[in-house]
């Protein structure tokens, strides 16, 4: 071997090459930079306006590891797979216009069976937060009926009566309360 190439070859192993970045530790499971952006890509986590993305993201996957761990302690039923599907249809929809799913999976190391096992995983712990906090007590007709005046303007605008309007502000009230009770826990 030529000089040369053993320099060249010696070289290129003292410079360490960086191939991903650990954001976080759950469990002993690494969250990295590449899953963040992978995430957000594809719309898998809610980045809110003004956040920064990358913060966002990995907050939001150290909280869904976290919940995680506890859906497989407790095992609940595998979804169908025609709701894995319609999750795949909703993923698909939420990329840019052009954008080809497999192109942006290719970009960020990801499979489709990857990603299907990731909306199964949204759905599984969906359902097992709906169950674990249904508790979510149902509102008194009062409190319907002041959250409808609250909102009135969009139930008008709609052309809804109140009969018309109470079982979705009803449904709102609910999905709050579940909401607050899972930022809670």
């Amino acid at each position: 071997m030529p000089a040369w190439c053993a320099l060249a070859l010696v070289a290129s192993l003292a410079q360490p090459a960086l191939l991903d970045r650990t954001l976080a530790l759950v469990g002993g499971q690494a969250v990295t930079l590449s899953d963040a952006r992978a995430a957000i890509a594809l719309g898998l986590v809610d980045v809110p306006a003004g956040a920064e993305p990358i913060a966002a993201a990995t907050t939001a996957l150290v909280d869904r590891a976290l919940v995680l761990r506890e859906v497989q302690r407790y095992a609940p039923p595998a979804p169908a797979e025609s709701e894995v599907d319609a999750r795949m249809d909703q993923t698909r929809r939420r990329l840019p216009a052009g954008a080809a799913l497999a192109t942006v999976l290719r970009a960020h190391g990801l499979s489709e069976a990857r990603l299907r096992a990731w909306l199964r995983d949204d759905l599984r712990t969906q359902a097992y937060l709906a169950q674990r906090f249904a508790s979510a007590s149902l509102p008194s007709d009062t409190e319907v009926s002041a959250a409808y005046t609250r909102q009135r303007a969009e139930f008008d605008k709609a052309g809804q009566t109140f009969a018309q309007a109470a079982p979705i502000v009803r449904e709102r009230l609910i999905e709050s309360r579940r909401s607050e009770l899972i930022a809670d826990w």
